[in-house]
C-alpha cells in the first residue's frame, strides 16, 4: 500500500513555504521517524518525518521549491515488518589508543582528583609564585 507524504498545514498568514533540505531520494528505504525533508516558512523550519516504514517513490520536490500546505510531495511504498531489513545502527567512532597508552596505569589518587581540587592547587601555586616574586 502506498502512503502519501504531504506538506504540513500552513498557517492562514502563510501561503507558501520552501523546501530547504531534501534528505531522501527515490528508492531509498525509510523507517518511521526518519527525517525526509525540511520545510521553511518566514518564521519556522519544520522537519517532515516518515510515518511508516517503506521505500520512497515519486518525489515531486527538490531543494528550493516553493510548496503549499497539504501538497502531496512523495509517496512511500509501505513494507510489512517481515520485508523490512533491520534498521542500521550508527556506530560511534572509537578513539585511537596507541600501544603505550593501552598499558599505561594511573595512580588511584590521581584518578580521583576533581575539578575543585585542581583549581585549588592551581590557585595555591599562583599564590606561592606571587609571594616568591616579591
Amino acid at each position: 500500500m502506498n502512503r502519501e507524504v504531504k506538506i504540513p498545514t500552513l498557517p492562514d498568514s502563510v501561503s507558501t513555504a520552501k523546501i530547504t533540505n531534501l534528505y531522501v531520494n527515490e528508492g531509498k528505504l525509510a523507517y518511521v521517524d526518519d527525517v525526509l525533508f525540511d520545510v521553511e516558512t518566514d518564521k519556522v523550519v519544520l522537519e517532515v518525518m516518515a510515518d511508516c516504514n517503506g521505500i520512497i517513490e515519486n518525489i515531486t520536490i527538490a531543494n528550493g521549491d516553493a510548496v503549499t500546505g497539504e501538497q502531496v510531495v512523495m509517496t512511500i511504498k509501505q513494507l510489512a515488518d517481515s520485508e523490512l531489513p533491520a534498521r542500521p545502527t550508527v556506530e560511534q567512532p572509537q578513539p585511537r589508543v596507541s600501544d603505550s597508552e593501552e598499558n599505561a596505569t594511573v595512580s588511584p589518587w590521581l584518578s580521583k582528583l576533581n575539578k575543585s581540587l585542581i583549581i585549588a592547587l592551581a590557585v595555591g601555586g599562583l599564590a606561592i609564585l606571587y609571594v616568591l616574586g616579591k
